[in-house]
Protein backbone atom coordinates (compact mmCIF):
# COMPACT_ATOMS: atom_id res chain seq x y z
CA UNK A 1 0.00 0.00 0.00
CA UNK A 2 1.46 3.16 -0.64
CA UNK A 3 0.66 6.65 0.71
CA UNK A 4 0.67 9.89 -0.21
CA UNK A 5 3.29 11.41 1.91
CA UNK A 6 2.81 15.02 0.25
CA UNK A 7 -0.95 15.55 1.56
CA UNK A 8 0.42 14.56 4.69
CA UNK A 9 3.13 16.92 4.70
CA UNK A 10 0.10 19.67 4.02
CA UNK A 11 -1.84 18.40 6.73
CA UNK A 12 0.93 18.64 9.62
CA UNK A 13 1.93 22.01 8.16
CA UNK A 14 -1.53 23.69 8.53
CA UNK A 15 -1.94 22.43 11.76
CA UNK A 16 1.10 23.31 12.86
CA UNK A 17 0.57 26.87 12.16
CA UNK A 18 -2.59 26.93 12.98
CA UNK A 19 -0.89 25.57 16.62
CA UNK A 20 1.78 28.07 16.24
CA UNK A 21 -0.75 31.46 15.68
CA UNK A 22 -2.78 29.88 18.57
CA UNK A 23 -0.27 30.19 20.73
CA UNK A 24 1.31 33.22 19.86
CA UNK A 25 -1.92 35.03 19.48
CA UNK A 26 -2.88 33.53 23.26
CA UNK A 27 1.20 34.87 24.75
CA UNK A 28 0.26 37.95 23.22
CA UNK A 29 -2.71 38.64 25.24
CA UNK A 30 -0.65 38.08 28.24
CA UNK A 31 -2.93 34.88 29.10
CA UNK A 32 0.27 32.60 28.94
CA UNK A 33 3.72 33.00 29.95
CA UNK A 34 7.10 33.33 27.63
CA UNK A 35 6.64 29.11 26.80
CA UNK A 36 3.88 30.32 24.52
CA UNK A 37 5.69 32.18 22.50
CA UNK A 38 8.64 29.60 22.39
CA UNK A 39 5.95 26.69 21.57
CA UNK A 40 4.31 28.73 19.12
CA UNK A 41 7.49 30.08 17.11
CA UNK A 42 8.42 26.50 17.39
CA UNK A 43 5.10 25.19 15.73
CA UNK A 44 4.97 27.79 13.17
CA UNK A 45 9.11 27.13 11.93
CA UNK A 46 7.53 23.70 11.88
CA UNK A 47 5.16 24.10 9.78
CA UNK A 48 7.04 26.41 7.45
CA UNK A 49 9.66 23.70 7.19
CA UNK A 50 6.95 20.99 6.09
CA UNK A 51 6.01 22.60 3.40
CA UNK A 52 9.76 23.28 1.64
CA UNK A 53 9.61 20.05 0.05
CA UNK A 54 6.89 20.58 -1.36
CA UNK A 55 7.90 23.60 -3.09
CA UNK A 56 10.95 22.24 -4.65
CA UNK A 57 9.36 21.85 -8.33
CA UNK A 58 9.87 25.85 -8.20
CA UNK A 59 12.89 25.59 -8.80
CA UNK A 60 14.20 28.27 -6.49
CA UNK A 61 17.77 27.66 -4.71
CA UNK A 62 18.12 27.24 -0.86
CA UNK A 63 14.44 26.39 -0.42
CA UNK A 64 15.47 22.62 0.80
CA UNK A 65 18.15 23.95 3.16
CA UNK A 66 16.03 26.27 4.35
CA UNK A 67 13.30 24.23 5.30
CA UNK A 68 15.73 21.60 7.14
CA UNK A 69 17.56 24.21 8.95
CA UNK A 70 13.93 25.38 10.33
CA UNK A 71 12.86 21.99 10.78
CA UNK A 72 15.97 21.65 13.07
CA UNK A 73 15.47 24.99 14.67
CA UNK A 74 11.29 24.25 15.44
CA UNK A 75 12.66 21.21 17.49
CA UNK A 76 14.50 23.20 19.61
CA UNK A 77 12.28 26.54 20.20
CA UNK A 78 9.68 23.92 21.07
CA UNK A 79 12.01 22.18 23.34
CA UNK A 80 12.89 25.52 24.75
CA UNK A 81 8.97 25.98 25.19
CA UNK A 82 8.59 22.93 26.94
CA UNK A 83 11.47 24.07 29.39
CA UNK A 84 9.85 27.25 30.28
CA UNK A 85 6.66 25.56 31.16
CA UNK A 86 7.98 23.43 33.37
CA UNK A 87 10.28 26.69 35.46
CA UNK A 88 9.31 30.00 33.96
CA UNK A 89 12.60 31.23 35.82
CA UNK A 90 15.11 28.47 34.01
CA UNK A 91 18.22 29.72 32.04
CA UNK A 92 17.55 28.98 28.17
CA UNK A 93 20.16 30.35 26.65
CA UNK A 94 22.40 26.89 26.35
CA UNK A 95 19.68 25.68 24.91
CA UNK A 96 19.61 28.27 22.28
CA UNK A 97 23.21 28.47 21.76
CA UNK A 98 23.04 24.67 20.82
CA UNK A 99 19.87 24.65 19.27
CA UNK A 100 21.67 26.96 16.52
CA UNK A 101 24.88 24.79 16.38
CA UNK A 102 23.52 21.58 15.86
CA UNK A 103 20.73 23.38 13.39
CA UNK A 104 23.66 25.16 11.38
CA UNK A 105 25.47 22.37 9.28
CA UNK A 106 21.89 22.20 7.67
CA UNK A 107 22.11 25.62 6.26
CA UNK A 108 25.45 24.70 4.03
CA UNK A 109 24.27 20.81 3.44
CA UNK A 110 22.56 20.94 0.32
CA UNK A 111 24.30 18.94 -2.50
CA UNK A 112 22.32 16.33 -3.83
CA UNK A 113 24.20 13.18 -3.13
CA UNK A 114 24.06 13.66 0.64
CA UNK A 115 20.46 13.76 0.54
CA UNK A 116 20.17 10.39 2.60
CA UNK A 117 22.69 11.39 5.04
CA UNK A 118 20.79 15.21 5.92
CA UNK A 119 17.21 13.42 6.13
CA UNK A 120 19.11 11.00 8.56
CA UNK A 121 21.14 13.67 10.34
CA UNK A 122 17.80 15.90 11.32
CA UNK A 123 15.79 12.96 12.05
CA UNK A 124 18.50 11.79 14.78
CA UNK A 125 17.77 15.91 16.02
CA UNK A 126 14.08 15.48 16.50
CA UNK A 127 14.55 11.99 17.95
CA UNK A 128 16.87 13.85 20.42
CA UNK A 129 14.58 16.67 20.81
CA UNK A 130 11.92 14.67 21.43
CA UNK A 131 13.77 12.34 24.21
CA UNK A 132 14.61 15.73 26.13
CA UNK A 133 10.84 16.77 25.94
CA UNK A 134 10.03 13.57 27.26
CA UNK A 135 11.97 13.60 30.30
CA UNK A 136 11.09 17.39 31.33
CA UNK A 137 7.24 15.64 30.89
CA UNK A 138 7.52 13.25 33.14
CA UNK A 139 9.06 15.74 35.41
CA UNK A 140 6.08 17.94 35.47
CA UNK A 141 3.96 15.15 35.32
CA UNK A 142 5.98 13.54 38.79
CA UNK A 143 6.42 16.93 40.76
CA UNK A 144 2.88 18.69 40.18
CA UNK A 145 0.84 15.78 39.47
CA UNK A 146 -0.48 16.51 35.65
CA UNK A 147 -2.04 13.21 34.27
CA UNK A 148 -1.81 15.33 31.18
CA UNK A 149 1.78 15.61 31.39
CA UNK A 150 2.28 11.70 31.06
CA UNK A 151 -0.17 12.03 28.18
CA UNK A 152 2.38 14.48 26.38
CA UNK A 153 5.18 12.30 27.60
CA UNK A 154 4.09 9.25 25.27
CA UNK A 155 2.49 11.53 22.44
CA UNK A 156 6.87 12.59 22.06
CA UNK A 157 8.04 9.16 23.09
CA UNK A 158 6.09 7.71 20.43
CA UNK A 159 8.20 9.45 17.61
CA UNK A 160 11.18 9.08 18.96
CA UNK A 161 11.91 5.20 17.20
CA UNK A 162 9.94 6.37 14.14
CA UNK A 163 12.56 9.02 13.91
CA UNK A 164 15.06 6.83 14.54
CA UNK A 165 14.08 4.49 12.15
CA UNK A 166 13.62 6.66 9.41
CA UNK A 167 17.49 7.85 10.21
CA UNK A 168 18.51 4.66 9.50
CA UNK A 169 16.38 4.16 6.56
CA UNK A 170 17.99 7.45 5.09
CA UNK A 171 22.14 6.70 6.15
CA UNK A 172 21.32 3.42 4.52
CA UNK A 173 19.99 4.57 0.91
CA UNK A 174 16.33 3.12 1.68
CA UNK A 175 14.36 6.45 1.00
CA UNK A 176 15.24 7.17 -2.71
CA UNK A 177 15.80 10.84 -4.02
CA UNK A 178 12.46 12.21 -2.96
CA UNK A 179 11.09 12.54 0.41
CA UNK A 180 7.63 13.52 -1.09
CA UNK A 181 4.78 11.53 -3.68
CA UNK A 182 4.03 8.26 -2.79
CA UNK A 183 5.91 5.91 -0.73
CA UNK A 184 5.36 2.72 0.31
CA UNK A 185 7.47 0.27 2.89
CA UNK A 186 8.15 0.77 6.44
CA UNK A 187 9.47 4.31 6.46
CA UNK A 188 6.46 5.98 4.64
CA UNK A 189 4.79 4.13 7.32
CA UNK A 190 7.14 5.58 9.87
CA UNK A 191 6.94 9.14 8.35
CA UNK A 192 2.91 8.70 8.16
CA UNK A 193 3.30 7.89 12.26
CA UNK A 194 5.20 10.53 13.01
CA UNK A 195 3.21 12.70 11.41
CA UNK A 196 0.38 11.87 12.79
CA UNK A 197 1.72 12.51 16.37
CA UNK A 198 2.83 15.92 15.94
CA UNK A 199 -0.54 17.21 14.32
CA UNK A 200 -2.18 16.12 17.48
CA UNK A 201 0.75 17.13 19.67
CA UNK A 202 0.79 20.83 19.07
CA UNK A 203 -2.12 21.75 21.45
CA UNK A 204 -0.52 19.54 24.03
CA UNK A 205 1.16 22.03 25.99
CA UNK A 206 -2.38 24.04 26.46
CA UNK A 207 -4.16 20.69 28.33
CA UNK A 208 -1.39 20.78 30.33
CA UNK A 209 -1.74 24.47 31.43
CA UNK A 210 -5.50 24.00 32.09
CA UNK A 211 -4.65 20.87 34.25
CA UNK A 212 -2.17 23.08 36.14
CA UNK A 213 -4.69 25.95 36.97
CA UNK A 214 -7.28 23.48 37.78
CA UNK A 215 -5.37 22.29 40.31
CA UNK A 216 -3.80 25.90 41.64
CA UNK A 217 -7.41 26.25 41.96
CA UNK A 218 -8.20 23.60 43.07
CA UNK A 219 -5.52 24.41 45.78
CA UNK A 220 -6.61 28.08 46.65
CA UNK A 221 -10.01 26.93 47.12
CA UNK A 222 -8.74 24.26 49.87
CA UNK A 223 -6.08 26.09 51.53
CA UNK A 224 -6.72 28.90 54.18
CA UNK A 225 -5.09 32.31 53.01
CA UNK A 226 -3.49 33.36 55.55
CA UNK A 227 -1.63 30.35 57.19
CA UNK A 228 -1.77 28.30 54.17
CA UNK A 229 -3.25 25.14 56.38
CA UNK A 230 -5.78 23.18 54.80
CA UNK A 231 -9.48 25.02 55.32
CA UNK A 232 -13.20 22.76 56.18
CA UNK A 233 -13.24 22.02 52.11
CA UNK A 234 -10.02 20.26 52.15
CA UNK A 235 -10.89 18.28 55.32
CA UNK A 236 -13.51 17.39 53.66
CA UNK A 237 -12.00 16.20 50.70
CA UNK A 238 -9.58 14.56 52.42
CA UNK A 239 -11.60 12.13 55.15
CA UNK A 240 -12.27 9.71 52.23
CA UNK A 241 -8.80 8.96 52.51
CA UNK A 242 -8.59 7.78 56.00
CA UNK A 243 -8.52 4.63 56.57
CA UNK A 244 -7.42 2.77 60.38
CA UNK A 245 -7.03 3.84 63.44
CA UNK A 246 -5.49 7.40 64.04
CA UNK A 247 -5.50 10.34 66.31
CA UNK A 248 -6.83 13.66 65.59
CA UNK A 249 -5.37 16.90 67.72
CA UNK A 250 -8.00 20.11 68.59
CA UNK A 251 -5.07 23.53 68.76
CA UNK A 252 -6.48 26.50 70.46
CA UNK A 253 -4.87 29.68 70.99
CA UNK A 254 -5.72 30.64 74.92
CA UNK A 255 -6.81 34.75 74.81
CA UNK A 256 -5.77 35.43 71.95
CA UNK A 257 -8.66 37.95 71.13
CA UNK A 258 -6.81 40.00 74.39
CA UNK A 259 -3.43 39.19 71.84
CA UNK A 260 -4.86 41.13 69.16
CA UNK A 261 -6.27 43.69 71.33
CA UNK A 262 -3.07 44.60 73.22
CA UNK A 263 -0.78 44.19 70.35
CA UNK A 264 -2.92 44.46 66.99
CA UNK A 265 -3.86 41.88 64.48
CA UNK A 266 -0.80 42.05 62.77
CA UNK A 267 0.85 40.26 65.86
CA UNK A 268 -2.08 37.86 65.98
CA UNK A 269 -1.90 37.04 62.56
CA UNK A 270 1.28 36.49 62.97
CA UNK A 271 0.73 34.09 65.74
CA UNK A 272 -1.93 31.82 63.99
CA UNK A 273 0.94 31.67 61.48
CA UNK A 274 3.23 30.84 64.16
CA UNK A 275 0.77 28.22 65.58
CA UNK A 276 0.42 26.58 62.34
CA UNK A 277 3.95 26.38 61.67
CA UNK A 278 4.73 24.75 64.99
CA UNK A 279 1.86 22.07 64.00
CA UNK A 280 2.63 21.15 60.47
CA UNK A 281 6.98 20.66 61.82
CA UNK A 282 5.84 18.79 64.40
CA UNK A 283 3.55 16.04 62.74
CA UNK A 284 4.90 13.21 60.51
CA UNK A 285 4.44 13.64 56.53
CA UNK A 286 1.39 11.48 56.76
CA UNK A 287 -0.39 13.97 58.58
CA UNK A 288 -2.71 17.13 57.88
CA UNK A 289 -3.46 20.51 59.32
CA UNK A 290 -6.79 22.51 58.80
CA UNK A 291 -7.62 25.79 60.44
CA UNK A 292 -11.02 25.07 61.90
CA UNK A 293 -11.87 28.27 62.40
CA UNK A 294 -10.59 31.45 63.99
CA UNK A 295 -7.54 30.43 66.43
CA UNK A 296 -8.72 26.74 66.19
CA UNK A 297 -6.87 23.94 64.27
CA UNK A 298 -7.45 20.50 64.05
CA UNK A 299 -4.25 17.84 63.18
CA UNK A 300 -5.49 14.65 61.48
CA UNK A 301 -2.73 11.90 62.57
CA UNK A 302 -3.20 8.43 60.34
CA UNK A 303 -1.47 5.90 62.23
CA UNK A 304 -0.84 7.49 66.14
CA UNK A 305 -1.37 6.23 69.41
CA UNK A 306 -2.21 8.25 72.24
CA UNK A 307 1.62 7.86 73.37
CA UNK A 308 2.73 9.68 70.12
CA UNK A 309 -0.65 11.96 69.88
CA UNK A 310 0.55 13.33 73.67
CA UNK A 311 4.23 13.49 72.57
CA UNK A 312 3.18 15.35 69.18
CA UNK A 313 1.20 18.19 71.38
CA UNK A 314 4.26 19.06 73.69
CA UNK A 315 6.26 19.56 70.60
CA UNK A 316 3.88 22.06 68.80
CA UNK A 317 3.28 23.77 72.14
CA UNK A 318 6.96 24.32 72.76
CA UNK A 319 7.35 24.95 69.26
CA UNK A 320 4.69 27.92 69.37
CA UNK A 321 6.26 29.19 72.55
CA UNK A 322 9.66 29.42 71.42
CA UNK A 323 7.85 31.19 67.78
CA UNK A 324 5.74 33.69 70.37
CA UNK A 325 8.46 34.81 72.47
CA UNK A 326 10.33 35.90 69.52
CA UNK A 327 7.17 38.00 68.67
CA UNK A 328 6.05 39.73 71.67
CA UNK A 329 8.66 39.11 74.24
CA UNK A 330 9.50 36.84 76.99
CA UNK A 331 7.51 39.38 79.51
CA UNK A 332 4.46 38.37 78.10
CA UNK A 333 2.46 34.69 77.98
CA UNK A 334 0.88 33.50 74.90
CA UNK A 335 0.04 29.68 75.25
CA UNK A 336 -2.04 27.58 73.39
CA UNK A 337 -4.54 24.32 74.12
CA UNK A 338 -3.64 20.72 72.56
CA UNK A 339 -6.66 18.37 72.77
CA UNK A 340 -6.73 14.98 71.33
CA UNK A 341 -8.82 11.89 70.86
CA UNK A 342 -7.53 8.48 69.62
CA UNK A 343 -9.46 5.81 67.61
CA UNK A 344 -10.49 5.17 64.15
CA UNK A 345 -9.95 7.63 61.46
CA UNK A 346 -13.58 6.57 59.69
CA UNK A 347 -15.26 8.17 62.86
CA UNK A 348 -13.09 11.40 62.31
CA UNK A 349 -15.90 13.83 63.14
CA UNK A 350 -16.41 12.00 66.71
CA UNK A 351 -12.78 12.37 67.25
CA UNK A 352 -12.67 16.26 66.00
CA UNK A 353 -16.49 16.50 68.91
CA UNK A 354 -14.76 14.98 71.73
CA UNK A 355 -11.27 16.30 71.51
CA UNK A 356 -13.04 20.11 71.21
CA UNK A 357 -15.51 19.63 73.24
CA UNK A 358 -13.10 18.28 76.34
CA UNK A 359 -10.78 21.27 75.24
CA UNK A 360 -13.34 23.68 76.02
CA UNK A 361 -14.66 22.28 79.11
CA UNK A 362 -11.24 22.35 80.80
CA UNK A 363 -11.06 26.10 79.15
CA UNK A 364 -13.89 27.49 80.38
CA UNK A 365 -13.31 25.99 84.12
CA UNK A 366 -10.19 27.97 84.17
CA UNK A 367 -7.70 25.04 84.97
CA UNK A 368 -5.18 22.59 83.02
CA UNK A 369 -6.95 19.15 82.51
CA UNK A 370 -3.59 16.65 83.18
CA UNK A 371 -3.81 13.63 81.27
CA UNK A 372 -6.54 10.74 81.65
CA UNK A 373 -6.06 7.22 80.72
CA UNK A 374 -9.51 6.40 78.72
CA UNK A 375 -10.75 3.96 76.29
CA UNK A 376 -10.64 3.72 72.42
CA UNK A 377 -13.08 5.94 70.67
CA UNK A 378 -14.47 2.60 69.39
CA UNK A 379 -15.56 1.61 73.07
CA UNK A 380 -18.67 4.15 74.83
CA UNK A 381 -16.07 6.57 75.93
CA UNK A 382 -13.63 7.97 73.31
CA UNK A 383 -9.91 9.63 74.54
CA UNK A 384 -9.50 12.80 74.55
CA UNK A 385 -6.38 14.44 76.60
CA UNK A 386 -5.95 18.37 77.10
CA UNK A 387 -2.30 19.71 77.23
CA UNK A 388 -1.70 23.05 77.97
CA UNK A 389 1.15 24.61 76.64
CA UNK A 390 2.53 25.29 80.32
CA UNK A 391 2.73 21.95 81.32
CA UNK A 392 5.66 21.43 78.67
CA UNK A 393 6.74 24.31 78.22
Amino acid sequence: MLLDISTLYVMVALCSVVAGIVHLTAAAGGRFGSWANWWGGGHLLLGVSAVMPLLRGLGVPGLLTIGNTAAALSYGAIYVGMHRFADPAAPIRRWIVLTGIVALPLLFWSLPQDFGDRIAYLNVLRSLFDVATVLLAIRIARREMLRTGWIVAVMFAMTVPMFLGRAWFAATGQLGGDPTGMHGGPAAWMAAGAIAFIMFRGFSLLTMDAERCERRLATLAERDGLTGAGNRTAFDRARSGWRGDGAVLMIDLNRFKALNDRHGHMTGDAALKIATRAAVCSIPMSGRVFRWGGDEFVCVLPGLNDAAAQAIAGEIAARFTQGTTALIGPDEVADLSVGWATGPLVMVDTLVGQADARMYAEKRRGRSASPVLQRSVAESAPPAILISQSQHG
